[in-house]
């Protein structure tokens, strides 16, 4: 990792990933990689392995990236887990 990056919150990376910057956002799907699989573990899905559904989570942590707001009065970890 960047030691750029290193100090930086997650709503810090979230502004820096908004704007297109690539590092920050591998960086958040690194730290967010565990909370997608924990999500996962309570889902099924006919015909899907655990992978797929964990892929669907990791869209879904895009989505939350590319739409965090934060002027918003919630941290991004709780907008992420919602």
């Amino acid at each position: 990792m960047d030691s750029r990056y290193s100090d930086l919150t997650d709503e810090d990376l979230v502004v820096l990933a908004q704007q297109a910057d690539f590092i920050a956002q591998e960086i958040l799907y690194e730290r967010y990689r565990g909370l997608v699989k924990g999500k996962a573990r309570s889902y099924f899905l006919v015909g899907a392995d655990r992978e797929d559904i964990v892929q669907e989570g990791m869209i879904g942590l895009h989505k939350a990236i590319r739409d965090y707001k934060p002027n918003k009065q919630t941290s991004f970890h709780t907008f992420a887990d919602m």
